[in-house]
């Protein structure tokens, strides 16, 4: 049992040192399932446990696995677009020629992600099974652009054109005179261009905004786990889960005048955090009948320090709340239909649900950058009440068939649907987070190659889909709109190695 410990935790800490390059975005920011096995039922599998993964989803269902140990690695490739099309920000000539925005539309350069998992268990007693899981997450993770060339920031390229010069800044990218909405806020609004003037070399002159634009959320869930028979049918089980998270963000100078700590907001490298919650899981039997229940708090997690300027609440970070419930239906002992429902609490964690700006809060915040008013901005990032992703509680629905075809091979396939976590009108900010697929279908099998042995694959496709809207002012801002788009399919391979011991 040592023996089998030490490896289990050295597994741990690789999958966790591997965490950092992930790019998950299905259920929200939360894989569809755990292992190749349950994957191939689109992740359906509260109320059916089929190997040491299942503590990632029901802890109560590995009450019936057995002694085992099942390591599994994904391809994993997300294949996303990025759209900001700010030429409805056009300013009329003022003295250098009218200034407008640009329609910058960009794919992201990070495609192709390996994803590991592991599980174990081991009977304590015919009453008591110990087991942990080892779980990868992810989704807000997008590369637009080049960062050795400064070619590709999305925001910069859209953006950047229409905030123009003032009369004296003397910024070459102006072409003298004063133009776009600096000039604009000079000659209208009266705004005097010493004001504005420093404001505009910083702004111009910010590193923060040539390199490439993008961000990179990792996960990694650990789950020690016990589960107890109260009957020959019934089992409740449960456990800590520990959070490990790691994250980075490049390339969004321009949004540094929005925050309320400006050199917390991006290209600070990699920042780490840790953090616990829990969770529990029922799992019960009648006849050809089985029944699950599973609870995961929230987990509290360690504040991101590096990018305090950015998360809402100094750059607290936790991971949602979940809960669910499934049933699964044996039809002999050669085919079961699983059924799950259940909702992620994304609602709870502000950095995540907090609302981006709207038009008018989004131009206020752009005249208070270049005035260095900070009044201006509604809800600067990093506060408590900081712009967010917009990102709601989210119902997902999961169904999966598993066939045994024969003693050596069995086939699985299923589909899950979960909505879009954000509304159309937070699609600015998602640009950098565009998890708009909602429909999945998966497929796969097992070959037993031994009755201590199997070998399992998973295909997963995420169906292409699409957020589009147009930002249009009001008030002092009329006439002046911009739009946002995100676009997003995925393709999985998993495989998985099962032992029996």
């Amino acid at each position: 049992m040592k023996g089998i410990l030490k490896r289990t935790l050295m597994t741990a800490a690789v999958a966790a040192l591997l965490a950092s390059p992930l790019a998950q975005a299905t259920n929200g920011y939360f894989k569809i399932g755990a292992g190749a096995k349950n994957r191939g039922m689109a992740g359906a599998g509260i109320a059916y446990g089929q190997d040491p993964m299942a503590a990632a989803i029901n802890p109560a269902s590995i009450a019936e696995v057995g002694d085992s140990v099942v390591a599994g690695i994904e391809i994993f490739k997300p294949k996303r677009k990025g759209r900001v099309d700010a030429t409805g920000m056009a300013v009329p000539d003022l003295g250098a020629g009218p200034r407008q925005g640009v329609d910058s539309e960009e794919r992201s350069r990070a495609s192709t992600f390996v994803i590991p998992s592991f599980g174990i268990t081991k009977a304590w007693s015919n009453k008591v099974t110990l087991g942990m899981s080892v779980t990868a997450n992810g989704g807000m993770n997008t590369r637009y652009g080049n960062a050795s060339t400064g070619n590709g920031n999305i925001y910069v390229d859209a953006f950047g054109p229409v905030i123009g010069d003032t009369s004296t800044s003397g910024n070459p990218q102006a072409g003298g005179g004063p133009s776009g909405f600096a000039g604009f806020l000079e000659l209208v609004a009266g705004v005097p261009a010493a004001v504005m003037d420093p404001n505009l070399q910083s702004l111009y002159n910010n590193p923060n905004n040539t390199p490439a634009l993008g961000i990179n959320l990792g996960q990694v869930l650990i789950a020690p786990t016990l589960t107890y028979k109260i009957t020959p049918n019934h089992a409740i089980g449960g456990g800590p889960v520990i959070g490990y998270q790691t994250f980075r963000g490049y390339g969004l100078g321009l949004f540094q005048g929005f925050s309320s700590d400006p050199g917390n907001v991006t290209n600070n490298g990699n920042d780490n955090a840790w953090g616990v919650g829990g969770q529990i899981g029922y799992q019960g039997h009648m006849g050809m009948f089985s029944f699950g229940l599973m609870g995961r708090s929230k987990i509290y997690m360690d504040e991101f320090d590096d990018y305090a300027g950015l998360f809402a609440e100094q750059g607290d970070f936790d991971i949602p709340a979940m809960f669910g419930g499934g049933i699964a239906v044996h039809f002999g002992s050669n085919l079961t239909i699983a059924a799950d429902v259940s909702r992620i609490l994304y609602g709870d964690v502000k950095a995540i649900n907090n609302a981006g700006p709207t038009a008018n809060e989004f131009f206020g915040a752009f005249v208070g950058a270049l005035t260095g008013d900070p009044s201006q901005v509604s809800n600067p990032l990093g506060t408590n009440n900081g712009w967010g992703f917009g990102w709601d509680d989210v119902w997902v629905y999961k169904i999966g068939v598993d066939y045994a075809y024969s003693p050596t091979w069995t086939f699985r396939a299923g589909f899950n649907y979960a909505e879009i976590p954000y509304d159309d009108d937070q699609a600015l900010f998602n640009v950098l987070a565009p998890a708009t697929v909602e429909k999945h279908a998966t497929v796969g099998f097992t070959h037993r190659v031994n009755p201590s042995m199997d070998v399992s694959m998973t295909y997963m496709h995420a169906f292409r889909n699409t957020v589009d809207t147009t930002y249009t002012g009001s008030g002092p801002f009329t006439g002046f709109s911009y739009g946002a788009k995100n676009t997003m399919y995925q393709n999985a391979i998993e495989a998985g190695l099962s032992w029996n011991f």
